[in-house]
């Protein structure tokens, strides 16, 4: 299975819907489709759609640091993948310091620097938070702005690649023509720093299991540290 964990849809701020978005997907070969809402005071629920399987992703876009596990606290037994809106460090390392967080967005949007280093990085890791490498950054920067963007995500990724962090590679989509087959973003991954391997995971191993979890702790079918088995699985603890 290949995701893209990140797109919008006119549900957010993208220009499609999500039946546009899914069409398009399958077109290209994806497997699964996270179409992301930004929390407001509800959470929107993405229905499920045929050919490609769609992923309710919800955006915490946070005014600060405290915001973050506040808002987490209330929606996370509602959404299947949760994220931040990064860029601003305190809400980075908020994120990174949540183990009710699924993803933090593009660390370093907005930003001269990587928006993280050692301390999120670990928390990271330690929290099982996933970093982001959003093509749309790069996509839709020029210039020098470009160069700040590429730089600082290759920053990120090597800090990753240190402290074993998870790294997701999305579109980060606005429309149906922004999003990317996943060999091209494992191919933007690689070129990032990561090994083939590794770039793979970040559209496959990586965000799978980030959904089959969720999915299971949704289902009632999981805990903190235990899952319920099914027929002769065993019981992993």
């Amino acid at each position: 299975m290949f995701y893209d964990m990140h797109c919008h849809t006119l549900q957010s701020t993208g220009e499609n819907t999500a039946e546009e978005m899914v069409a398009f997907a399958k077109r290209l070969g994806i497997d699964g489709l996270g179409i992301a809402t930004y929390y407001s005071s509800s959470v929107e629920i993405v229905p499920k759609l045929e050919r490609v399987d769609t992923v309710s992703c919800v955006i915490i876009k946070a005014d600060n640091a405290n915001d973050v596990d506040k808002i987490a606290r209330k929606i996370r037994n509602k959404v299947e993948v949760l994220m931040v809106h990064g860029g601003d460090y305190d809400v980075n390392r908020a994120a990174c310091e949540s183990s009710l967080i699924d993803v933090l967005c593009h660390p370093e949007l907005g930003r001269k620097d990587s928006g993280m280093d050692h301390i999120c990085m670990r928390a990271a890791a330690e929290n099982n938070v996933a970093i982001e490498i959003n093509f749309h950054e790069i996509l839709e920067s020029y210039k020098r702005k470009r160069i700040y963007v590429l730089s600082a995500i290759k920053k990120n990724v090597k800090l990753a690649k240190k402290y074993g962090t998870k790294i997701v590679t999305t579109s980060g989509a606005v429309n149906k023509w922004g999003l990317r087959s996943c060999r091209d973003l494992v191919a933007f991954a690689y070129l990032l720093g990561l090994d083939l391997g590794e770039a793979i995971a970040t559209t496959s191993t990586t965000p799978e299991e980030i959904i089959r979890v969720n999915r299971q702790k949704l289902a009632g079918k999981a805990w903190e540290g235990v899952s319920v088995a099914e027929g002769d699985e065993k019981v992993n603890v």
